[in-house]
């Protein structure tokens, strides 16, 4: 928390309050120089009364005072926090990243689930100011980061994504649109699922799961990573292992060959209102699928607040008229009948005296 909002004003605060005095300073130099030069030290004190220069010196205090305080009003002194909430037009995404093994497949290098992480990443930056969750998913999905305005964490969750964090086996991509409609169902507007995998389902759910996505009217963009022609799946190597790595064998021990399911993630695309992509390159593929979010419907989000510190310029700024008040009520001269009264107090004492 920083205590100023604008602290080159604190700084500037105390140099204006010395400039004011020393402006007082050389007023009050100048004009006794003057007053030298039109009569005697005698005659200029009958003139001008010698409390006239102290009170004239408090004045000064309270003008240098005041202008301390209004600089450090202008410098926005913080603290205590408060809740504000705000509205806002966005729009509500969800990427579901495929984490099973056979993204780990080099048809595309250095790998599908690398070449995943760095298109998403770009995405995550075209896509600036919508809000954006992360689901993971292999055999079942799991929330990764919960929708949210924050870059930085959204591609932290992307950029962690290894095959093999979840312990079921397989791609279920209903799991996938199941666990992101959930995420997507209570924003309004239009909301979009950018569901990144190879398309190699191994579940029953999906024509379910599409039913609901289509009802709570959730656009569907499929990116295909891999090649028809397929690939083996290396295993990943244990931490600290070197070397080849095996490969993925099925029960009778026979290397597994994956390859992109297109018609599947084609049809998922028609089903919602949404597009196909084979992935090509990041950029591409990326920005086709940004251009067409930016065009959606913004739906208007309430935010439940957000932290900001309270502004407390009014105290100083209070402080700081109350001496300006004063320095206008301070005469520069007492006034004749105080004068007066006080040239009378010494005679009554001596008369009082007298008469005892």
């Amino acid at each position: 928390m920083e205590l100023f909002r604008y602290p080159i004003a604190l700084i500037a605060s105390p140099f204006a309050a010395g400039l004011v005095l020393f402006l007082l300073w050389y007023g009050a130099k100048k004009r006794r120089d003057l007053l030298n030069k039109i009569g005697s030290a005698d005659l200029l004190l009958r003139l001008i009364p010698k409390e006239t220069e102290a009170l004239r010196k408090v004045k000064g205090w309270l003008l240098a005072g005041a202008v301390f305080f209004l600089a450090l009003a202008v410098s926005g002194p913080q603290w205590g926090v408060e809740l504000t909430a705000s509205d806002s037009s966005v729009t509500h995404v969800m990427i579901a990243i495929d984490t099973s093994l056979s993204m780990l497949a080099q048809d595309i290098k250095p790998s599908r689930i690398e070449d995943a992480k760095l298109m998403l990443n770009i995405l995550v930056d075209q896509l600036a100011g919508s809000r954006i969750g992360v689901v993971g998913f292999s055999g079942k999905a799991y929330l990764q980061c919960p929708i949210t305005t924050d870059q930085d964490a959204i591609k932290y969750f992307v950029s962690n994504s290894v095959p093999g964090m979840y312990p079921e086996s397989g791609t279920n991509l209903g799991d996938a649109i199941y666990l992101s409609t959930r995420m997507l169902a209570p924003y309004p507007g239009q909301k979009a699922l950018v569901l990144l995998t190879d398309g190699e389902d191994r579940k029953d759910e999906l024509k379910e799961a599409l039913k609901v996505a289509k009802e709570q009217g959730i656009t569907i963009f499929t990116v295909g990573i891999g090649k028809p022609e397929g690939d083996l799946i290396p295993l990943p190597l244990a931490p600290g292992q070197s070397g080849q790595r095996d490969f993925k064998k099925d029960k009778n021990g026979n290397p597994v060959m994956t390859r992109l399911g297109e018609k599947t993630l084609i049809d998922i695309a028609q089903q919602t209102g949404g597009a196909y992509f084979r992935y090509t390159e990041p950029e591409s593929v990326a920005s086709a699928i940004a251009k067409q979010v930016q065009g959606f419907e913004k739906g208007k989000w309430k935010s439940r607040g957000r932290a900001t510190f309270k502004n407390r310029y009014q105290y100083p700024l209070f402080i700081a008229l109350l001496l300006l008040l004063l320095e206008l009520l301070v005469p520069e001269r007492k006034s004749e009948a105080l004068a007066a009264l006080e040239r009378s107090l010494p005679a009554k004492q001596a008369s009082k005296g007298g008469g005892k």
